[in-house]
């Protein structure tokens, strides 16, 4: 049996006016959920193209995220490393203080015995600062070296940098900048003697043990040339670590300009991942009140027409 053509007519308007209706409430619920969510995007299909730049921005994000956390590490090292060599430099000040004490032809073997012990204290001090680590537990002063002592003695009792290579490097900007600085770079080194330098040179653990030798000398022609060859050294090693100091205050400031670099750039990604996923809220509610509007609008005229219809068939 076929049906009359009015009614084919009636059926293909209804059908039209559910799906606009079905339609609309998918639309105010899409927009609901961006209101509750304060997300315009919670998938590539509700724009494409903004999700993949949304996904691009937030693996800046992550990088620069991982970048920064790199570079407070780096700075706390660098700090670190500047507090406990300006704790040594302080103790070089004390011990050549005291081997100028020493050097008085009138002070007694009593006193200069005095004086040594207190060297020995103040080497033993800096044995300490030397084998000083950093926050994970890594030595300041062993290079790349990131477990064991930076210094221990060798078979012959001689203290010997344990470290290896130069403190891992961290990039910053175009630049790669230390992250500390080594044992040697900061203490010297203790070399045998050559034809062009006859005495060789010492590192800081041997003058503090010289300088300490060289007050107890009872001779006072020997001890007279020991005390000027380690209070010659002694001022070398300040030179050293103010040098050392200056080097990780520069590193530590293009670490701080990296870092507000990275600050600005990180503001400006969230500024623009916002603009890309955040809902405006004025609008979006406008479209929600719009949409209300039409959908009921759209159910008035959809309950007419089916009043409409069903009285055409009671007639």
């Amino acid at each position: 049996m076929s049906l009359p053509p009015n009614a084919i007519g009636t059926r293909a308007a209804h059908d039209a006016s559910v799906g606009r209706m079905t339609s609309l409430s998918a639309r105010i619920e899409a927009v609901q959920t961006q209101i509750s969510t304060s997300k315009r995007i919670a998938g590539p299909s509700d724009d494409p193209i903004a999700f993949a730049r949304a996904a691009t921005l937030r693996r800046t994000q992550a990088a620069d995220a991982a970048t920064t956390r790199a570079i407070d590490t780096a700075a706390r090292r660098l700090r670190s490393a500047d507090i406990t060599l300006g704790s040594v430099g302080e103790l070089v000040l004390r011990a050549r203080d005291l081997g100028l004490s020493g050097s008085s032809a009138t002070m007694s073997p009593e006193n200069r015995a005095v004086l040594a012990l207190e060297v020995r204290e103040l080497a033993a001090s800096f044995a300490g600062l030397a084998e000083a680590r950093d926050a994970d537990g890594v030595p300041l002063f062993a290079g790349a070296a990131a477990r064991g002592p930076a210094y221990a003695p060798d078979a012959t009792g001689v203290v010997r940098w344990q470290g290896q290579g130069t403190a891992p490097p961290l990039i910053a900007g175009s630049a790669l900048v230390e992250t500390g600085v080594t044992g040697p770079q900061a203490f010297g080194l203790t070399s045998d003697p050559t034809p062009e330098r006859a005495q060789g040179t010492s590192d800081l653990f041997a003058t503090f043990t010289g300088l300490a030798a060289a007050l107890d000398e009872p001779d006072p022609t020997l001890r007279a040339a020991a005390l000027t060859r380690r209070l010659t050294e002694m001022e070398a090693h300040t030179t050293r670590l103010a040098d050392a100091q200056a080097s990780l205050g520069v590193r530590g400031a293009r670490l701080e300009a990296e870092q507000t670099r990275l600050q600005s750039q990180s503001l400006a990604t969230a500024s623009d991942l916002s603009r890309l996923e955040d809902t405006d809220m004025a609008s979006a509610i406008a479209e929600l009140q719009r949409l209300l509007t039409v959908l009921e609008a759209a159910q008035a005229s959809f309950a007419r027409t089916a009043s409409q219809s069903l009285w055409d068939q009671l007639r």
